[in-house]
């Protein structure tokens, strides 16, 4: 079994960055994670042509031995990409996702717009049928056409006294 040092060595650089191109970075329309992308990009790119030249030229350079002595290896070329292509899979499935709601808003809001048009009109139809001000319309939920007040029941029966003014 090959390790990932091994097999990154055994590939060359822009193969070991496998689905972290410039063109696959693009894609990504949010700007942040774009610009996070191609700073992975450029710095396993880095660092993947520093570590594969060490080997090569049998003695590593400076550059190299320090980044190895430091714990950072082709390994971590290999970490870096998986995690920004998993990072591209994620912010595709984003964006899918907001596509699909943002069709269901536009959606809903069609839908409300035709619910509400209809029922003005029946509201209309009612106001013409009944009369504007006829109390018949409440019964239905349709408020009275505008400049009309709710009239009061008239009954033959007086007003009731005012007992606090006798005292």
């Amino acid at each position: 079994m090959k390790s990932a040092t091994d097999r990154l060595l055994s590939t060359p650089v822009g193969e070991a960055l496998g689905g972290l191109t410039a063109e696959s970075i693009a894609s990504v329309r949010d700007f942040t994670a774009r610009k996070t992308l191609e700073q992975a990009r450029a710095f396993t790119r880095g660092l993947a042509d520093v570590l594969h030249e060490a080997p090569r030229e049998g003695e590593p350079s400076s550059l190299a031995q320090a980044l190895i002595s430091a714990g950072i290896g082709l390994a971590d070329v290999e970490q870096i990409v998986s995690e920004g292509v998993a990072l591209m899979a994620v912010m595709e499935e984003r964006d899918r996702r907001a596509e699909a709601f943002h069709a269901a808003v536009r959606a809903a809001g069609d839908g409300e717009r035709a619910l509400y048009d209809r029922l003005s009109s029946f509201a209309r139809l009612l106001r013409v049928t009944l009369g504007p001000s006829s109390p018949s319309l409440a019964s239905f939920g349709v408020p009275l056409a505008e400049g009309f007040e709710r009239s009061r029941a008239r009954t033959l029966r007086p007003a009731p006294l005012d007992i606090t003014a006798s005292e």
